[in-house]
């Protein structure tokens, strides 16, 4: 830094704010939060249990460092995981402390590293111009290396190698690091997943482009290797505040310590009973080890909750209680005690999805509530389609929260490419992807005859297009990459002089997009045009090209919340984390769905299960409803359901159990329903109740490990594990014929085997 700039930075030095300022700054804060606010001198740790108020937290202490003059907004750096909390924590500020707080980073960590690479990319053989790729270009670029290699894509599948390139990225190892790791040399898978990750790293710098995780991992390149961008950044931001702290990777881990380690000013806010990504690469030891890392660090607890019912958060201590304590909490609320929790004990999905339909609508007949304030978890995408059944049938209008993006829509990302080629003409991609959309002739057999040519050329695709007929293009094919050269040189010439949003619109002139899809004139065709003028629109927002594909590349699933009340929204609750509702269903719950399958034999696994659980309860303000079903079909096959260990982990007395009788019998239920009985007024009563089977016997076996049984269909098998008593009695049994199952025993038809 200058000494221009320090002396630029004395003459803005806010005066510190008098008494009184400060004073309503913390006014309304509990005492735990104040400290945390009015923290001085060194590392803070904020451990933040669900609803304690961290986003209050958060933008009090920035607004309270500006205030006190110990700071000023352009030396503040606060990251946020999503755009959406970023955005609502600078105009919470900027409501605080003036309009001058608007110079503040408050990005999310990829918004940030994004920052930092466009300005100093050319220090590690990038330009200034590069693409994000995002998931679907990343496996498009590996596709194109394993055909290229002549690999079989069904036994090595171009998911699977970019989810271990992502997860090597997110550990910081480059391709070397990566082949010699697990099992050493001689492991042949991991060398061969080595070696593609080596060649697609060339082929994104040669296309001048980046994914994901490359924002991180090139920012840690850069601050190693370049000790004077280092220094530049750490003078700058001399307060570093990062949020969710319990989600970040070994990359955003070590950011910021290599941003923090000198002035030492880090506050970092989380909650490890929230890390529910490790399927990312987040790796809860971050927050659990800060101290560690920072031995001077103060830590602040905050416990009371400012969202959920009494009877909510005495059902998420109960579950977080059964994994190992980490900085163990006790929610608490000064508000209502609130409504039991209720329990749903479904005969299959589609009984399940009746109920919950049917409690929705109970629920938008009370005074005030909303559809928007009405939310539906499952573990897996795969559920959601019963559920979207019984909605559609009861008419309740619904977001699939994390489905179809309207920047993943095919016409969208057609037009976006052209724009991605306008701003970084080697996207190989982007160039790819329109080179034949419209149609234009420009077959597989041309497309490969120019990536052939653009390799021993040493060019781009796109410039192998403009050199088309030197890549032996003839006749339709030649005619089509002659029309396209024209269409992208029109496109680059105006590129810097015209608005985002008007270079979508000759985007969809030039290239005959509009006309084709007009010509077609069906409903889809229409609605696709619709899509498309919203791009521009959406465009027309930004200043820049560069700004506006910036910031599609960095949209996240949960920045696509309907929040206006007009819909319930479905989701899976991975998603659901950082989000709140007034009524929540909890669908599902049973062993092998939630906990999932794959997390039965791995401890930490189940403890990361179990986490999600406590995150899905807690987004609960007022409703909180849970459900399982004794049998469900899922990923084409039927199953018995036995009822998810989480459950069995809340006390009874939180819970209302409102399932059909034991002894209703189907014709009972069917006279019942066409005389419009209501059986309660609790909530969740009324659903269309049908029958729950009774039971088989088999929990009053006695069964013990060792047993041998018989199953109806599946024959002779021997007991391996008993857990539970009574109707709550289960197990695992191992058949010859089909393997290990778990079963619920009352639910099982099973007898001993006397032969």
């Amino acid at each position: 830094m200058t000494a221009s700039d320090l002396g630029a930075r004395a003459q803005h030095t806010p005066r510190r704010a008098d008494d009184a300022v400060l004073s309503r700054l913390v006014a309304d804060l509990t005492g735990p939060q104040r400290n945390a606010v009015e923290h001085r001198g060194g590392p803070l740790l904020v451990v933040a249990g669900a609803g304690s108020g961290k986003t209050r937290v958060l933008t009090r202490r920035i607004a309270h460092l500006l205030a006190t003059g110990d700071a000023m907004p352009f030396s503040i750096l606060a990251i946020t995981f999503t755009n959406k909390a970023a955005d609502e924590m600078r105009s919470r500020v900027v409501e605080l402390v003036g309009p001058g707080a608007e110079r503040m980073w408050v990005l999310t960590f990829h918004a940030a590293c994004l920052r930092v690479l466009r300005a100093n990319a050319v220090r590690i053989g990038f330009q200034p111009g590069f693409t994000i790729y995002d998931d679907t270009d990343s496996r498009r670029v590996l596709e194109l290396i394993m055909q290229e290699m002549g690999l079989d894509l069904r036994r090595l599948p171009p998911r699977s190698v970019a989810a271990q390139i992502s997860t090597a990225k997110s550990q910081l190892q480059g391709p070397a690091a990566y082949g010699s790791d697990g099992f050493g040399q001689g492991d042949p898978y991991r060398r061969r997943i080595a070696e593609l990750y080596e060649r697609y790293e060339r082929r994104l710098v040669a296309a001048n482009a980046m994914d994901f995780d490359d924002l991180l991992a090139n920012t840690v390149r850069l601050f190693r290797t370049c000790p004077d961008v280092l220094a530049h950044y750490r003078q700058r931001f001399n307060h570093i505040l990062v949020d969710e702290y319990q989600d970040t990777n070994l990359a955003q881990d070590e950011i910021v310590r290599l941003l923090a380690m000198e002035h030492r000013n880090v506050a970092v806010v989380g909650d490890a009973d929230q890390s529910i990504y490790r399927f990312r690469a987040a790796d809860v030891r971050n927050i659990l080890e800060f101290e560690q890392h920072f031995p001077d660090a103060t830590m602040v607890l905050l416990e009371q909750n400012f969202r959920s019912t009494q009877t909510i958060l005495d059902a998420a201590n109960a579950i977080i209680a059964n994994n190992p304590a980490t900085h163990r909490k006790h929610l608490f609320t000064d508000g209502d005690q609130g409504a039991a929790i209720t329990r749903y004990r479904a005969t299959d999905e589609h009984d399940e999805a009746a109920w919950v339909a049917s409690s929705v609508l109970r629920l938008r007949a009370s005074p005030g509530m909303r559809w928007g304030d009405v939310a539906i978890f499952y573990r897996t995408n795969a559920q959601s389609r019963v559920l979207e059944d019984e909605l559609v049938r009861a008419e309740i209008p619904y977001k699939v929260v994390g489905g179809t993006r309207f920047y993943d829509r095919r016409e969208v990302k057609d037009v976006l490419a052209y724009l991605r080629l306008c701003a970084n003409p080697y996207d190989e991609v982007a160039a790819r992807r329109i080179v034949n959309v419209p149609k234009r002739g420009i077959g597989a057999t041309s497309v490969t005859r120019l990536g052939a040519y653009a390799a021993s050329a040493g060019v781009s695709f796109a410039e192998a297009i403009r050199r088309a007929e030197d890549a032996g293009l003839t006749g339709k094919s030649l005619r089509g990459a002659i029309e396209l050269s024209g269409v992208l040189e029109a496109l680059l010439a105006m590129r810097d002089d015209v608005n985002p949003g008007v270079l979508v619109e000759e985007v969809v002139d030039r290239s005959c997009y509009g006309a084709i899809l007009d010509a077609e004139g069906t409903d889809e065709a229409w609605s696709r045009r619709e899509n498309l003028a919203e791009l521009a629109g959406a465009a027309a927002e930004y200043e820049t090209l560069e700004g506006f594909l910036e910031r599609m590349a960095l949209v996240a699933d949960s920045d696509e919340l309907d929040l206006t009340g007009g819909r319930v929204s479905l989701m899976t609750l991975h998603i659901a984390k950082g989000l709140e509702f007034d009524a929540v269903f909890l669908t599902g719950m049973e062993e092998g769905v939630f906990p999932h399958m794959r997390s039965l034999q791995d401890p930490f696994a189940l403890e990361e299960e179990r986490r999600l659980c406590y995150v899905g309860v807690t987004r609960a303000r007022r409703h909180l409803a849970v459900s399982h079903a004794w049998t469900r079909s899922l990923f084409g096959s039927t199953t018995h359901g036995i009822p998810s260990r989480f459950l069995a982990e809340l006390p009874e007395g939180l819970l209302a159990d409102v399932s059909p009788p034991l002894w209703r019998v189907a014709r009972g239920e069917l006279a019942s329903r066409e005389r419009g009985d209501d059986e309660g007024t609790t909530f969740g009563r009324g659903a269309p109740p049908l029958r729950r089977p009774a039971t088989t016997g088999a929990e009053l076996l006695g069964l013990a490990p060792g047993d041998r049984v018989i199953h109806e269909r599946w024959g002779s098998g021997i007991v391996v594990s008993v857990e539970g008593v009574g109707d709550q009695a289960r197990g695992r049994v191992r058949f010859g014929e089909v393997g290990e199952k778990q079963l619920l025993f009352s639910m099982t038809p099973l007898r001993l085997d006397e032969s």
